[in-house]
């Protein structure tokens, strides 16, 4: 009877611990809907049907967050029991280029240095003392400076250096290009200390969680000041510090494509999931409210590199298979036409935004010094954008013109050698690696980011303005897949030579 009285109250005491649960259930789901309501309706007075995609998205978010949240926690701790000088200079540099305040031309010469300025060189002093005191002590050296992706990257420094001595402003053009070179430096010394694939995980890990956490300033600021996190067109931007659209559309096509080579990694598959597909959220919701268009094609590029040399192919042919007859034939294609109009006319879009008119008439001056261009770093903002009254203005919005203007045909065949010799170990890297190895997977995901970089180098200053630590994370790793070939071909020569050592043909007699 005991024992009946017993179960009848844990029955009793389950059955009201459920409908306890249920009732939260309903609450959270009340307070969940108010809340996206709230939210959402400022996104949809700004891009109307487009907004469903990020509402949407918001609940999904949360229901992955279960899982994704505990191993967000995990590697935390992971991170930070590997946290080294490595890490630590790299966000040291990624800080030194946090934007307080916006400064003409004219500001910029009459007053070179102020408080914000010298905030943005204490980050680069300490960097430049942690390479000294490394080095002085034995712990890293230069050798890597001067061999392989990085020597090639420092020959274009090289050539910035010597610009200053005809550039338009020389002290601008030399500070500029010793700023690109203390990037290339730290890069290298970091490759040196990065021997294995694990380490590089790490290193490119990090990277992306740098601009991961840049752009969560932004979302930070439209949940608490929603008025202020939208510049002129109606982009997610971030004031404090100041985080351009175009940072963080390209931030959100990055964590994109991340998401989606980690999400197919085949010896990996039950590690970390839950956790890729929130990134995978997150960086959709963030490239669709940036409206960054560069950034949109990057990741469009991006996206079928991966899965071709994943060996996806099906994915993609299927992903085309369903989006195309999406487009042509229902009005999504007009709602995507819209949205990535922005409002503008046909002449805005033609101009590109602009760029057209700053990139003829950067060509016009370049014509005018054709063997030598501007000076690196100064010709575009101080020879082209302030003749043309765009004094706030800081660079030309393109890589390679931005080259070209600066240091003329010199530095352009410096960095094409830089871009190529990326391009070509990075793709020889993933098919010369074992399939499904963290190798080849890595590279994968490099060759996808990669591909987005290139794309959005021709619309914005993404590979040569400091600090380009995507560009040089995976110029990294490509430079890691050529010391590992190099390492292999010695191996087999070597292992060649043991088994024949008489390497000499007949003809030629003996070596005795």
């Amino acid at each position: 009877m005991d024992q009946v009285r017993t179960l009848s109250r844990n029955n009793d005491g389950s059955t009201g611990a459920a409908a306890l649960r249920s009732v939260a259930g309903i609450v959270c789901f009340a307070v969940l809907g108010l809340l996206l309501s709230f939210l959402s309706y400022p996104l949809f007075a700004r891009f109307g049907l487009g907004a469903v995609v990020v509402v949407l998205a918001v609940p999904v978010l949360l229901a992955v967050s279960v899982r994704a949240v505990p191993e967000f926690v995990s590697g935390l701790r992971s991170l930070r029991r590997s946290f080294g000088w490595r890490e630590w200079s790299w966000l040291l540099l990624f800080v030194s280029a946090a934007t307080f305040e916006v400064r003409n031309v004219h500001e910029t010469l009459a007053q070179p240095l102020n408080g914000w300025a010298v905030l943005r060189l204490g980050p680069e002093m300490i960097v430049a003392v942690i390479l000294a005191w490394r080095i002085a002590g034995g712990k890293s050296s230069l050798r890597y400076l001067f061999t392989g992706l990085p020597g090639r990257l420092a020959v274009f420094c090289l050539v910035a250096l010597v610009s200053t001595t005809w550039s338009i402003v020389p002290i601008w053009t030399f500070y500029k290009s010793a700023e690109f070179l203390l990037d290339v430096t730290v890069a290298a010394l970091i490759f040196e200390s990065a021997r294995t694939t694990e380490d590089w995980l790490k290193v490119l890990s990090w990277t992306w969680i740098i601009y991961a956490m840049e752009t969560s300033i932004a979302w930070i600021g439209l949940v608490v000041s929603p008025a202020d996190a939208w510049d002129d067109m109606g982009r997610l931007r971030a004031l404090y510090p100041m985080v351009g659209a175009n940072n963080i559309g390209t931030t959100g096509a990055l964590l994109t494509l991340v998401a989606i080579s980690r999400l197919l990694w085949r010896d990996r598959r039950g590690t970390d999931r839950a956790w890729y597909w929130a990134v995978f959220i997150f960086g959709m919701a963030t490239m669709v409210l940036a409206q960054t268009r560069n950034a949109i094609a990057g990741f469009l590029v991006g996206v079928p590199l991966i899965l071709i040399f994943a060996r996806r192919k099906r994915i993609g042919v299927a992903l085309v298979g369903l989006g195309t007859p999406l487009l042509m034939l229902s009005p999504m294609g007009t709602v995507i036409w819209s949205y990535l109009r922005r409002g503008q006319s046909d002449e805005a879009i033609q101009g590109f935004t602009g760029r057209m008119e700053w990139w003829q008439y950067a060509w016009e001056q370049l014509s005018f010094h054709p063997l030598t261009g501007l000076g690196a770093f100064a010709g575009g903002r101080f020879g082209v954008l302030a003749r043309m009254g765009s004094a706030d203005a800081a660079y030309l919005h393109s890589d390679w013109l931005e080259i070209a203007v600066g240091t003329s045909f010199w530095g352009i065949l410096a960095f094409v050698w830089v871009v190529a010799g990326v391009w070509w170990y990075l793709c020889r890297g993933s098919s010369a690696t074992r399939s499904g190895s963290l190798e080849r997977d890595l590279s994968v995901e490099c060759i996808g980011v990669m591909g987005m970089l290139t794309v959005h180098s021709f619309f914005n200053n993404e590979l040569c303005w400091h600090p380009p630590l995507l560009f040089l994370a995976v110029l990294g790793y490509a430079e890691f897949l050529r010391r590992r070939m190099k390492e292999q071909r010695e191996n087999v020569a070597l292992h060649s030579a043991t088994v024949r050592p008489d390497l000499y043909p007949s003809a030629f007699g003996s070596r005795a």
